[in-house]
C-alpha cells in the first residue's frame, strides 16, 4: 500500500511542479510590457510561483526518494537513477538561475526600468524552459 500512496504523491507533485510554470513567461511578458502597478503585481506572482516550485520540486525529490527506498534501491535500473539526477539538476537550476533572475526583475520594476525587467522577464522565462526540458527528460528516463 506505501509504495502506491507514495507514487501517487510522487505524480502529484510532479505535475504541479510542472504545470505551474506553463503560464508564467506570457504572464511576465505582458505584466513587464504593461508597466506600472500590472508590473508591480506580477512581482507577487512571481514569488508565489517560485516558493510553489520549490515546494513542489521537493517534493518531487523526496517522494521520489522515497519511492526509490520503499521499492529497494538495489532494484532500480539506470533510468530512474538518470530521471532522479536530472530532477536534482532542474531544482538547483532555478536556484542558481531563476531566483537571481527573479530579483534582477524586482529591482527593475522598482525602479521603472522596462527594459531590464523585460531582459530579467526573460531570463526567468529561459529557466523555466530549461527546468521543464530537464523534467521531461526525467520523466522520460522513468517512463522508459
Amino acid at each position: 500500500m506505501w509504495p502506491v500512496t507514495v507514487e501517487i504523491a510522487h505524480i502529484a507533485f510532479a505535475a504541479a511542479w510542472f504545470g505551474h510554470k506553463l503560464l508564467l513567461p506570457g504572464d511576465i511578458r505582458r505584466a513587464v510590457h504593461a508597466g506600472g502597478s500590472e508590473s508591480e503585481a506580477l512581482l507577487g506572482r512571481v514569488k508565489r510561483s517560485g516558493r510553489f516550485g520549490i515546494l513542489t520540486g521537493l517534493g518531487t525529490l523526496l517522494s521520489g526518494a522515497g519511492l526509490m527506498w520503499l521499492v529497494g534501491i538495489d532494484t532500480l535500473d539506470i533510468g530512474i537513477w538518470v530521471g532522479f539526477g536530472l530532477v536534482v539538476a532542474a531544482l538547483l537550476l532555478g536556484a542558481m538561475m531563476r531566483r537571481p533572475a527573479s530579483r534582477l526583475l524586482q529591482d527593475a520594476v522598482g525602479r521603472g526600468d522596462r527594459v531590464e525587467a523585460t531582459i530579467a522577464g526573460g531570463q526567468i522565462s529561459r529557466a523555466l524552459g530549461l527546468e521543464s526540458l530537464l523534467w521531461i527528460g526525467a520523466l522520460v528516463s522513468m517512463v522508459v
